[in-house]
């Protein structure tokens, strides 16, 4: 323990020398290039006046030319939002704006120009820089929200389901294909502590509030340790002058329809954007299982189930920014979001015995309705020294509590459907989980001029409590009364606090750039339980190093080698032991004796760019100890049980191909495609020696009919391996078509779901003494209409020009 602590000190000593080094002035790392091109002729055009205007609001412009084979490259470019003018005699000048350089996106090239010859000199052609729907960088996934057409009305969870290397599972929950712990973030912070919560808020988030998604595969050492992957929602912040705003509402097919709206605000000091997301829901589920039990007599389960949810969720945020000085700015945000879900479901278990002959029938009816707050709350500040270095500190608080209830009637019948007992066994549970979480960070990071540098430090405390609780009454018919269940009822009160800090620098040599980092985390945590002895964890020290290389050659071309540690904690839902007998023949709970896994993960990917077309190919092994499965054991009467064990050892082999052609200025296709090996394997317990292939693929077209309508499809695959089986694919789809009115104030859109089939999904479950085949079918087919509207509002004395 003292050694621990000592290396704490040691590690907050060494940030603390790294937070006054700010000697040195911050690199300008963005750029711009392309090709002006003829667009008559499609031959370069040599020399032409090129004029870059810094900003929105800037009036001074910096002059550049374009070299004999009409080609430029502007580097040296801070951060910030750009227009470029280009101007050439006998042509008419065109301008793009609204180019934005920011810490996702350094280098930006705007392809082909095409000036066409006018010898009347019309009025000047101005354009707005259209992004590429995804975009690939060296350790993430940019999925541009604004570029599909699918964005405007939908929710969070209809646009994660386009997004590459990402599958959403029945509950709305996303992870990124052929990683087994997925981390959800929002604005580069975590939002998923309460695991429960966080489909329900991604199916009302609206789109129209969201900038990006980033899948961060190989996360830098100032993310937090925990997960194997990152899936990161950006919330736009309101780039533009005055006050812009989008009004939002969808209806469909299935009786679902939603409602949203964005708005902001900007000046020269103040900002502030707005939204919030109203959604009434609808799910239907059916599903059907065969278990074979596997014992000195074989017996046999036939299971079939309905399911039909329907849920009312609201979903507002509002973040404000102030530029204090031109040094400090303060950030704050706060969101809320709430859902009501009712849930119905009808089950029939059919015994059989060796010889198929049927014995007993078992239906179940269940009722529940559950109620979901959640609360975040977000400060932070920086500050920015005269050489530039920049300080931030940064706080935030989460709140979920979580009510349900629920009532369950089971029936003992004959195989003819007669009742062998005349009463129904009775029960009723009431669930309530809360959890509060707080995260505290300073920052800081400093540019060198020396090996075009940058140097990144902080410490984090994160502290998460969770208190999760159980009451179970059965009716007693003898009573005419509820009474309570001992065995099921019980509490679970569970903390976890983490203390971290890390230590990254970037540099780069010529056409070479390296990262270096690693993060050093202490976690302590504690549980009670109202039915077993309590247990406290001794802290314990990990460290977690990261490293990148990468070559770039002529700026088209870039291969790059990155390895990283990461660690799976087991959340509070694997810990909780809980029983869940919703389902009385096939019972879950959690396991309080889980312990972390830890994950070294190496890949490597290589990269081509080009004015049309991108193409990045790329390669991951990844090898943890002592996963955390869930695992499902059958005993002798043909029930089941399903827990959380620390199994075998696991490594993945993985192949991921993604590709972006632009046909013409009017057509776009994207596509990728992940193939992963997995295998378990233990020495102790050879029953879990398996191994078999996951795969993930999407292709996705854009197509603009003319300046005001375009067209857009994507069709998505997927195919999972699990310690105790695989679940063989699921084909999903959806096409639309979009409509822009009234100089593109109003926007209408038709999107079809998954027109020609529902979604079905076949898995296999087996174990030492069953085998189980599972089919279940969500009624996905939707047919849904979008109504949108846009407005913006500019006054004079925002746009920081003269009168």
């Amino acid at each position: 323990m003292d050694k621990t602590f000592t290396n704490l000190r040691y590690l907050a000593l060494t940030l603390l020398i790294v937070a006054f080094n700010t000697a040195l002035a911050q690199i300008k790392p963005g750029s711009l290039s392309g090709k002006v091109m003829d667009l008559s002729h499609n031959e370069s055009i040599p020399f032409v006046n090129i004029s870059l205007f810094g900003g929105v609001d800037s009036t001074v412009a910096k002059s550049f030319q374009t070299d004999a084979n009409g080609n430029f490259s502007i580097k040296n470019l801070s951060l910030g939002s750009y227009n470029i003018k280009f101007s050439f005699v006998g042509f008419q000048t065109k301008t793009i704006s609204k180019i934005i350089i920011d810490e996702n996106r350094f280098t930006i090239n705007l392809g082909e120009i095409a000036l066409d010859a006018d010898s009347k000199m019309l009025n000047e052609v101005v354009i707005e820089y259209k992004k590429p729907i995804i975009e690939m960088q060296d350790d993430k996934i940019v999925y541009n929200i604004d570029q599909s057409i699918f964005s405007e009305g939908s929710v969070a969870t209809d646009i994660l389901k386009n997004v590459p290397m990402v599958t959403v599972d029945i509950d709305g929950k996303p992870s990124i294909a052929g990683k087994r712990n997925t981390r959800i973030f929002i604005d580069g912070k975590p939002s998923d502590y309460n695991a429960s919560s966080i489909g329900d808020l991604l199916s009302i988030l609206p789109s129209d509030a969201l900038e990006t998604i980033e899948v961060i595969t190989d996360p830098s050492s100032k993310f937090d340790a925990d997960g194997d992957g990152i899936i990161n929602i950006v919330m736009k912040k309101g780039r533009k002058l005055g006050l812009t705003g989008n009004l939002s509402t969808r209806v469909g097919t299935m009786g679902d329809y939603n409602t949203g709206f964005f708005v902001s605000k900007k000046n020269d000091r103040f900002s502030f954007s707005s939204n919030a997301g109203f959604k009434h829901g609808v799910r239907y589920y059916d599903g059907s299982s065969n278990k074979t039990n596997i014992f000195n007599d074989t017996t046999y389960n036939n299971q079939d189930n309905n399911n039909n949810r329907i849920s009312n969720g609201f979903d507002s945020r509002f973040g404000a920014s102030y530029q204090i000085d031109s040094a400090q700015n303060l950030k704050f945000s706060f969101r809320g979001g709430y859902n009501n879900g009712d849930n119905e479901s009808l089950s029939n278990n059919l015994y059989l015995d060796q010889d198929l002959i049927a014995q007993t029938l078992r239906r179940q009816n269940n009722l529940s309705n559950g109620k979901n707050l959640n609360l975040v709350a977000d400060l932070d500040y920086t500050l920015k020294t005269k050489k530039l270095a920049q300080y931030a500190i940064g706080l935030n608080y989460q709140k979920n509590s979580n009510n349900s209830n629920r009532d369950y009637s089971r029936y003992l019948l004959n195989p003819d459907g007669s009742p062998i007992t005349n009463d129904p066994s009775l029960q009723y549970n009431d669930n309530q989980d809360f959890g509060d979480n707080i995260d505290v960070n300073v920052d800081f990071d400093q540019g060198f001029n020396f090996l075009n540098s940058k140097l990144e430090a902080g410490i984090k405390g994160s502290f998460n409590f969770s208190d999760q609780s159980q009451a179970v009454k059965n009716y007693d018919y003898t009573l005419n009364d509820y009474v309570f269940n001992p065995a099921l009822t019980n509490k679970f009160k569970f903390n976890q606090n983490v203390y971290s800090g890390y230590l990254s620098y970037r540099f780069k040599i010529k056409d070479w750039g390296f990262r270096l980092g690693n993060r050093a985390e202490i976690t302590q945590v504690s549980f009670k339980q109202e039915n077993a002895a309590n247990l406290n964890i001794a802290p314990y020290l990990s460290l977690f190093p990261s490293i990148g290389i990468n070559r770039s050659f002529n700026n088209k071309y870039s291969i790059g080698l990155n390895y990283g540690r990461r660690i799976s904690r087991p959340r509070e839902n694997a810990l909780n032991p809980i029983i869940d007998d919703s389902d009385p023949q096939n019972i879950r709970y959690g396991n309080p004796a889980l312990i972390p896994s830890f994950t070294n993960q190496y890949g490597l990917n290589f990269s081509i760019f080009t004015d049309k077309w991108s193409f990045s190919p790329r390669f991951s092994y990844a090898v943890s100890n002592k996963i955390i499965e869930r695992i499902k054991t059958v005993n002798a009467d043909g029930s089941s049980a399903t827990t959380y064990k620390n199994l075998a050892n696991s490594s993945a082999l993985s192949f991921t191909v993604f590709g972006n052609y632009r046909a013409s200025r009017k057509q776009t296709f994207n596509a990728g495609f992940t193939l992963s090996k997995v295998d378990y394997s233990s020495a102790l317990n050879t029953r879990y020696n398996r191994n078999g292939y996951s795969i993930r693929s999407n292709i996705g077209i854009n197509y603009s009919i003319k300046k005001s309508a375009a067209f857009e499809a994507n069709i998505n695959y997927f195919k999972s391996t699990a310690a105790q089986g695989t679940s063989n694919g699921s084909v999903e789809t959806q096409f639309g078509f979009k409509q822009n009115l009234f100089k593109n104030k109003i926007g209408l859109r038709l999107t079809a779901v998954d027109p020609f089939s529902q979604k079905n999904i076949t898995s296999i479950t087996e174990g030492p003494n069953f085998y189980q085949e599972s089919y279940s079918i969500q009624r996905t087919r939707n047919f849904l209409l979008s109504l949108s509207y846009r407005f913006t509002k500019i006054d004079k004395k925002d746009s920081g020009k003269k009168k």
